[in-house]
């Protein structure tokens, strides 16, 4: 197995640490709300949370790889394939909610900038950091 080199802490190594963190924490929330009470009901009455769970294990998966591979080496082609998979369904994530279901520019355009801008360097810091796993 091949030995990563030293370990070093700059702006990268915490952008990587973060998003391991948001993400295991996102895929960890997405798991535990649909076990619950209220999602059960929900779902007896036609909600599908197909595309929820689809995410939230993505989420969790890429967040633990985001994690242990500041530590350790993680297979190239997995790390890829987790990168692309999030990075496109982030991208669904934020059509879904900032344009689809009538929600565009609501409640306010303030809020609605608010929101895009978040969740933009959310995918741009998904990009940066994938980077790494595509050459």
């Amino acid at each position: 197995m091949p030995q990563k080199s030293a370990i070093r802490f700059d702006a990268s190594f915490f952008l990587q640490l973060s998003l391991g963190v948001f993400f295991l924490m996102l895929g960890i929330m997405g798991l535990g709300n649909y076990n619950s009470k209220l999602s059960e009901v929900a779902r007896f009455f036609g909600r599908n949370d197909t595309l929820r769970i689809a995410m939230a294990i993505v989420e969790l998966a890429m967040g633990a790889v985001l994690v242990v591979g500041l530590f350790v080496s993680v297979a190239s082609g997995l790390a890829k394939l987790l990168s692309i998979a999030l990075f496109a369904l982030w991208i669904l994530y934020m059509l879904i909610t900032l344009v689809l279901n009538d929600r565009f520019m609501e409640p306010s355009a303030v809020v609605w900038l608010y929101n895009l801008a978040w969740n933009s360097v959310i995918l741009v810091a998904l990009w940066m950091t994938g980077k790494k796993y595509m050459s």
